[in-house]
């Protein structure tokens, strides 16, 4: 790959992630609510479910779900279903009793939150056929493939990683302006409405 076509397609990935989606927002709303090591594991939760559909589209499997209209539309309602479902938790929260440094006094599951972020990645078939049609784009079949892709899909982690951490950064100071209930309430509302909108366009999707 060139420097000139890597550099290409670092732009293209920086652009895409860039966009608010549901990663973003679940980053935004786990450090509002729990500080920046919690959110942590939202991403890391991203960028295992980014570095899994990247592998199965390497292998094919992208291009096969694609092709299997049964399939696909199974794993969008799926998608769909499940984001629906963090809106309506989202909506029922409760705002709970701060501490000093601004942020829920009560224990979040890291591995719950890691899991969340998980299914999410997982459960988006067009993260499949996201990947089974930008990857060729950047690959020269002059060159070695296995090298190829590992740095497309180290690229793609690492910038998923950065932004996240900065959405991260920025919900940990918008906490300072939700320090009371009213607010908190209206701010996991605000999440609701977003998280039920992306599962209803992904429903409502061809």
């Amino acid at each position: 790959m060139s420097t000139e076509l890597y550099l290409v397609y670092l732009a293209t990935v920086i652009v895409l992630l860039a966009a608010p989606g549901p990663m973003t927002l679940m980053t935004l709303s786990t450090s509002v609510r729990y500080g920046h090591g919690r959110a942590l594991y939202t991403i890391l939760g991203s960028n295992i479910a980014g570095l899994i559909l990247m592998a199965l589209s390497a292998t094919g499997i992208g291009a096969l779900i694609s092709g299997q209209p049964i399939a696909y539309e199974m794993l969008r309602f799926a998608g769909a279903g499940y984001l629906i479902w963090l809106g309506i938790g989202a909506w029922r929260a409760r705002a709970g009793a701060l501490s000093n440094d601004g942020f829920e006094q009560r224990d979040s599951d890291k591995r719950k939150l890691f899991r969340k972020t998980l299914l999410v990645g997982l459960a988006n078939p067009k993260g499949l056929v996201f990947f089974a049609a930008l990857f060729p784009q950047f690959i020269r079949p002059e060159s070695d493939l296995t090298t190829q892709l590992l740095i497309l899909c180290a690229t793609f982690t690492l910038i998923d990683f950065i932004i996240l951490n900065l959405v991260a950064m920025g919900g940990c100071r918008l906490a300072n302006q939700l320090a009371n209930p009213s607010a908190q309430t209206k701010f996991n509302r605000a999440c609701a409405v977003v998280f039920i909108g992306l599962g209803g366009s992904m429903a409502l999707a061809g």
